[in-house]
This record gives structure tokens, C-alpha cells and sequence, in this order.
């Protein structure tokens, strides 16, 4: 499966917005590998959602909203 990783501004009722970190292909289990890894690299500072990955050409641009969180913390 292929997924987006959201760092979260604001989130309400499992729906998150933000700005696209990076894409992950593989299974939720691994992307949530690699959010909880890079969170810790960042000192446990962020809210990293995992969604369908985006489908954009530039995503770093943008800000992200009504996303549907498919990983919990």
C-alpha cells in the first residue's frame, strides 16, 4: 500500500490536517515504524498521522486538510 506521512496541526474526530512529510510504500505497520523512528529523531516532538498517500506532483507544498488519520498514538 502506498501512505503519506502528515505532520498535524490540527486534528478533530480522526480527521487531521497538515503539511506532507514524506511517502511511504509498505504496510500501516511499517509506516508506523518509520513515523515513531522519525519522531524520535526529533525528540518525540511531533504528531505524525499516517494517510492514503496524497496525490500531488509538489505535496511539500501544500497544507493538507481533511485527511482521514489511519494510525493512532
Amino acid at each position: 500500500m502506498k501512505f503519506s506521512l502528515i505532520i498535524v496541526s490540527k486534528e478533530e474526530n480522526g480527521i487531521v490536517e497538515g503539511y506532507w512529510m514524506q511517502n511511504h510504500i509498505g504496510t500501516l505497520e511499517s509506516a508506523q515504524k518509520l513515523a515513531d523512528e522519525t519522531n524520535e529523531v526529533n525528540s518525540n516532538s511531533l504528531n505524525i498521522a499516517i494517510v492514503e498517500q496524497l496525490n500531488s506532483t509538489v505535496p511539500i507544498l501544500n497544507y493538507w486538510t481533511g485527511l482521514k488519520r489511519l494510525n493512532y498514538v
